[in-house]
């Protein structure tokens, strides 16, 4: 779900960079972002080419101090290629500044894109009852805590042509049972790391006279054996279909090819608008349905619900399982969260509230998910996470 919500939010945030110049509705709209959310801008010099032309001036003081236009002036052929290439260096900067307004916005809105993150979990105790194979198997008490890091990182730009990333992913999860019944656990307690790499190619075409921003990525996933244990390969395409100063309304599709995925294609839709009073209202389907508000340069204010997903690998030795088998989690996560400025690049993050798991299932490594043999229910418990992000404001 994480490679889904990053795929998405790329597609969303490229065709609005590439044609941020072009477009004077997303330039208000930009600027509006600067002047409201207090992002350092190195817009226009208001004085710049003021200055460049006062050259041209002097004050005549025999006069009593009054500016008169020198005539003649030799240097007024060099005077206005000096004004023009002021004016022109003052555009490319407030251009830069749009560009960089947009994707700040898009990273404040979607954790998963930032150029760096770690985050830590923890998810309180809830009831577990396990089943396996269809036949009750065990219940107890079952807890988590779950760190993160995301690296993001940018391999080539072409412009038009495209471009291509790469992300890291390393999780750390460990599960906690007390109180079992049903069976006899030697371990109660057991950590596993998952790592990851994501590389993406992405381009903004036309078609049927409307924006289509596509992209084509590899996931490989690996556990502590340090072997590929997963792998998916995504082809995601979607259609710019509104954009003015409050409205962003895009639709698509993702497709998966992936031996363990029982859903090859996955509708994918992404609706933003900003309200009233600093307010936004993010949908990004599947992945998240939030209401921000900016309260001030350094500090914003969240609600909403956003989708999680995890993966763990395990090697078993009984013959009634498979000897090789992938641990699959969806969970969701609802409550507020705060995001703070500490400086120009780091931003702390603190959410909380309801974890509602959704689906604990446990299959073979190479077998479709929905043919699992352990299936987990958890009841809803309480949350908090901890983040802190790279992000370049």
């Amino acid at each position: 779900m994480k490679c889904i919500a990053s795929s998405v939010i790329f597609l969303f945030i490229l065709p609005l960079v590439s044609n941020g110049q072009g477009a004077a509705a997303r330039a208000r709209l930009a600027e509006a972002f600067v002047r409201e959310r207090g992002v350092d801008s190195e817009g226009v010099k208001q004085g710049s080419v003021g200055e460049v032309l006062a050259v041209g001036r002097m004050t005549d003081s025999v006069s009593g101090g009054r500016v008169i236009d020198s005539l003649p002036n030799p240097h007024i052929g060099d005077l206005s290629m000096k004004a023009r290439m002021a004016d022109s260096l003052a555009k490319s900067r407030r251009v830069d500044s749009i560009k960089k307004a947009i994707i700040v916005d898009a990273l404040l809105k979607n954790p998963n894109l930032r150029p760096a993150m770690i985050s830590t979990t923890f998810i309180s105790r809830g009831q577990l009852e396990g089943n396996f194979k269809g036949r009750e198997l065990l219940s107890g008490n079952f807890a988590q805590r779950r760190t993160e890091v995301f690296l993001n990182l940018p391999v080539k730009n072409w412009a038009r042509q495209g471009m291509v990333t790469a992300s890291i992913y390393y999780a750390r999860t460990n599960y906690q049972l007390s109180d079992v019944k049903g069976v006899d656990i030697k371990d109660p307690s057991l950590s596993r790391n998952t790592i990851g790499l994501t590389t993406a190619y992405r381009r903004v075409d036309s078609l049927f006279g409307r924006v289509f921003v596509s992209s084509a990525s590899l996931v490989l996933l690996t556990g502590d054996g340090g072997v590929i244990n997963k792998y998916a390969v995504m082809g995601n395409g979607m259609f710019l279909l509104k954009k003015t100063e409050q409205t962003t309304f895009m639709l698509g599709a993702q497709v998966i090819i992936d031996p363990t995925s029982s859903m090859p294609v996955i509708p994918l839709m992404v609706y933003q608008r900003q309200l009233k009073n600093g307010f936004d209202l993010n949908i990004t389907m599947p992945q998240q349905l939030t209401l921000r508000k900016t309260v001030n340069n350094h500090l914003w204010a969240s609600f909403g619900t956003t989708m999680v997903s995890s993966v763990s690998f395990f090697n078993f030795t009984s013959p009634n399982v498979p000897r090789n088998a992938n641990f699959s989690s969806l969970d969701l996560k609802t409550g507020p969260a705060v995001d703070y400025k500490l400086n120009k690049l780091l931003l702390l993050g603190v959410s909380a509230g309801l974890w509602t798991p959704v689906m604990y299932r446990q299959y073979g490594r190479w077998e479709k998910s929905n043919h699992y043999f352990f299936d987990g229910k958890v009841d809803t418990t309480p949350f908090i996470n901890l983040n802190l992000s790279v992000i370049p404001f």
